[in-house]
């Protein structure tokens, strides 16, 4: 058995319809717009990551030269006590 509607439920109906759907296109324009500016952002946080990148990549080099150098005085610093205690060495001041 068909349902039957009245023109003026129809038109309710309708009307309805166009404002929920008037409603969602408001929306997604909204979510567009945010979208967009999360991308933005995305981007922008991509080209401060690779900056980052370049600056990790170029303290490396200093990081090892330091490593070196510390080594090296720590070692001096152990002979100097391994001297010290052997008698290889003294110290005198004035």
């Amino acid at each position: 058995m068909a349902t039957r509607y009245t023109t003026a439920e129809l038109h309710r109906n309708i009307s309805d319809h166009d404002k929920r759907i008037g409603s969602l296109e408001k929306n997604d324009a909204k979510q567009d717009e945010q979208i967009k500016n999360l991308c933005d952002d995305v981007v922008a946080h991509e080209k401060k990551i690779d900056k980052l990148n370049e600056v990790v990549i170029a303290s490396k080099m200093a990081i090892k030269v330091g490593t070196w150098i510390v080594a090296a005085f720590g070692i001096s610093v152990i002979a100097l006590i391994w001297a010290l205690i052997t008698g290889q060495a003294s110290l005198v001041f004035p």
